[in-house]
């Protein structure tokens, strides 16, 4: 599908993204004075490096109306209230830790996916600690660690084995995995002795 590119103004936007994908929603107007909404999604391939856009243009004489209508239905999908088989919902509602990740997007799956450069640093730690605990996803608790060195990932030698140890779901082995990790890469930076 080929991107719409228009020159009307644009009233509101909005953009998010997940993984690969980047969403963009914009409210235009058009030269009769009515309104359009344009979807947009684009997804990134890293080989080659291209962006592959796909977009659906809403023109409706009544925009409000439009919006109304699209509001409920998308308030019905959020708050459960579609008439879906229980175990359906339950299947949605019941997923914790990674299962709640979308498989493309999961650390391990998206580094044999696009390599290891395209990870964010806790991503990276999350390979390394494997799990989180009880209360926090490995990707919480890898966030939290990464905000404990100001997102820094050269910050980590600041810590201890017993720092990373006062967080929750990080034990003995986990510390030991990620100091030991740490001075695998200070050695591979390391000039060979000859």
């Amino acid at each position: 599908m080929e991107t719409i590119k228009t020159n009307y103004p644009t009233l509101a936007s909005e953009t998010f993204s997940r993984g690969r994908m980047r969403y963009y929603i914009d409210v235009k107007r058009a030269l009769n004075d009515t309104y359009f909404i344009l979807f947009t999604v684009s997804e990134y391939f890293p080989n080659p490096n291209t962006h592959c856009r796909q977009t659906i243009l809403i023109w409706q004489e009544d925009l409000a109306m439009f919006v109304e209508a699209f509001s409920m239905i998308l308030g019905q999908v959020a708050y459960g209230q579609l008439d879906l088989p229980e175990a359906e919902m339950n299947a949605v509602k019941n997923h914790k830790g990674m299962k709640a990740i979308a498989e493309y997007d999961r650390p391990r799956e998206k580094l044999h996916a696009l390599g290891a450069g395209a990870l964010s640093d806790a991503e990276l730690l999350a390979i390394l600690l494997g799990t989180g605990s009880s209360e926090l996803s490995v990707l919480d608790l890898c966030h939290k660690i990464m905000g404990s060195v100001g997102h820094e990932p050269s910050r980590l030698w600041l810590r201890s084995a017993e720092d990373y140890c006062r967080f929750p779901g990080v034990g003995v082995a986990k510390a030991a995995t990620l100091m030991a990790a740490l001075e695998l890469g200070r050695r591979a930076h390391v000039p060979a002795k000859h």
